[in-house]
């Protein structure tokens, strides 16, 4: 079994694609019966017993040897896939995160009131996101996702889980990674295509902004951004 996940508009389909995978198996059904109905500041899948719960009534019917699933809301679940299959390979792709909130921008995100796009009520930034501007906000979520995508498979051993930029994956030597990684035959024509693009944005390229929004954005996810080696 193979498992893609991410931020959400980080190249989950490009990668399902590459692999010649699933994208968002089954993701509206999850999404209605586990995620929009939830509590926005709170945490639906607080132990490990409700993620083992969520993962099996997702993954019914599918063959665990060969399933290729590329999704962000498994960033979620790492631990429970863990444990339901002990042979489970994770590829993390990331984004630039300046590229990440302008996609995020045109579709506000930002504006979304549901678990994963708002702050848990011991968040930081809890109190101040009524306060917050738009950018200030994608900002947030690309960290926030970020964040629980690698504490959860910090737990993974490091030969099972492989993090890979999406800037990366039409560089020979990354394909050959990604390739070896995760024993199956890649379509490599496929990395040099976006899918699922906007063709219009409604903020300026990254090489464009102002240097009030580099602050506003530096401010938040500054420290993720190193941390990934974007400069």
């Amino acid at each position: 079994m193979l498992i893609i996940t991410g931020t959400g508009r980080s190249g989950t389909e490009t990668y399902a694609r590459m692999f010649s995978g699933y994208h968002e198996f089954r993701v509206g059904y999850i999404l209605d019966k586990y995620f929009l109905k939830s509590e926005p500041h709170g945490e639906p899948f607080d132990t490990l017993g409700k993620r083992i719960e969520v993962i099996m009534d997702l993954h019914q019917g599918i063959d665990k040897e060969t399933f290729v699933d590329a999704s962000n809301l498994y960033i979620h679940f790492i631990d429970a896939l863990d444990v339901l299959n002990p042979f489970v390979r994770f590829i993390l792709g990331v984004r630039n995160g300046k590229d990440f909130v302008r996609s995020a921008f045109s579709r506000r995100w930002h504006e979304r009131e549901t678990y994963g796009m708002v702050p848990p009520r011991d968040d930081l930034y809890f109190e101040r996101w009524k306060y917050m501007t738009p950018l200030q906000r994608n900002a947030w979520i690309w960290v926030y996702r970020n964040r629980k995508a690698l504490d959860n498979l910090s737990k993974v051993p490091a030969s099972r889980r492989l993090v890979v930029r999406l800037e990366d994956i039409g560089d020979p030597g990354a394909l050959l990674r990604l390739q070896s990684f995760s024993g199956i035959a890649l379509k490599e024509s496929v990395s040099r295509i976006r899918y699922n693009a906007n063709a219009e944005l409604n903020l300026p390229p990254k090489e464009a902004w102002t240097n009030e929004m580099n602050v506003e954005f530096g401010e938040i996810a500054g420290e993720m951004m190193e941390y990934f080696g974007y400069r």
